[in-house]
């Protein structure tokens, strides 16, 4: 009995001994991920430095690129999880004809992160702080991808005097939580986490180059191969996803909003407006590593022509071969698109 308790005791000791290794070496390799990750977090804005200005906006620096001359100025937000680099092609086409803006909402790219709550008023808040602070004067054409589509409604409505026409590129219509909508929510949340882990930890730094090609993000695949290496090495900033997370978070209530700024049939009077919708939305085995397309319904075709409803001048362009990414797809669709805009108001 005693040769029994002794094998038994033995035998959990070595299972003991094995886990707290396990567990020290888990330990050592977590520690030295995050340092490693700081480092080079680090050497990356050495390496990459912004292409605009770092301005100071109610005691945190967000950065905002500016090219080109004349009026109207053009301003670009990108969607949730996007910043500067997916436009600046576009940028540096339409620099030509007019001034053009794009910039880092606060957390993504190059803009350091800024308070809570994530929401609309105080994205656009912020955003006016940043045109003012950086000496960019009105009027504007707003130009909105996804939720900066949403962004750019709510700027409009809380600032009409200083916009003068509107370009929303597949931005989201009507503006209510379904249980679709929220189920398409809570899967982006879910891989924003898991991005966040990866990048915090310094693995995504460690295994991403180790998968080739293959393992990067079809949007990055979709830039000039210039911007690819810059647009990577911002990826692996945990602050990006922190910040998507918060707002997508916050969605509900920017959709509040807006919704209350918005009201009656015309809520955007006869303000010039150009909606473009995509004509493929992502398939259910769709990965941001491997996107996969189906055409849209007729139903979200006909949503997108009420919100270019919104204003007696508006209209929809639908793009039929274009993913929700119009930017990277079809960019040529929104160049021309906003010089349409400038040649309307000027």
């Amino acid at each position: 009995m005693k040769d029994v308790q002794k094998k038994n005791t033995g035998c959990l000791s070595r299972i003991v001994r094995t886990l707290l290794w396990v567990i020290l070496i888990i330990s050592i390799f977590f520690i030295g991920g995050c340092t490693y990750q700081r480092i080079a977090l680090a050497r990356t804005r050495e390496q990459f430095p912004p292409p605009g200005n770092l301005v100071d906006v109610n005691g945190h620096h967000m950065h905002i690129n500016c090219k080109g001359s004349g009026s109207p100025t053009v301003l670009i937000d990108a969607g949730n999880g996007s910043f500067s680099v997916e436009w600046m092609p576009i940028q540096d086409e339409l620099s030509p004809a007019t001034r053009v803006c794009v910039y880092d909402r606060s957390g993504y790219g190059w803009s350091e992160a800024g308070p809570g709550p994530r929401d609309g008023i105080q994205v656009v808040s912020e955003l006016h702080d940043l045109l003012q602070a950086a000496g960019e004067a009105g009027p504007y054409v707003l130009v909105g991808h996804s939720l900066g589509g949403v962004h750019v409604r709510l700027f409009a409505a809380t600032y009409p005097d200083e916009v003068t026409g509107l370009v929303l590129v597949d931005t989201a219509h009507p503006l209510t939580i379904t249980p679709e909508f929220e189920m398409q929510m809570r899967s982006s949340i879910g891989f924003y986490q898991a991005m966040n882990l990866m990048t915090s930890t310094g693995l995504l730094r460690i295994l991403g180059p180790l998968g080739g090609e293959d393992s990067m993000p079809a949007t990055a695949r979709k830039l000039p191969r210039e911007l690819q290496e810059t647009y990577l090495n911002l990826l692996l900033d945990p602050n990006q996803y922190v910040t998507a997370i918060a707002e997508m978070e916050q969605l509900p209530q920017t959709f509040q909003q807006i919704s209350e700024l918005l009201p009656g049939e015309y809520p955007f009077g006869d303000l010039p407006l150009i909606v473009l919708t995509a004509g493929l939305t992502s398939a259910p085995s769709s990965t941001p590593f491997n996107e996969q397309y189906v055409p849209v319904t007729d139903s979200q075709i006909q949503s997108q022509l009420e919100l270019a409803g919104q204003s007696s001048r508006g209209e929809q362009r639908v793009i039929a071969e274009s993913s929700h990414s119009v930017h990277l797809d079809a960019p040529e669709v929104i160049f021309k698109a906003i010089l349409d805009m400038l040649e309307v108001i000027r």
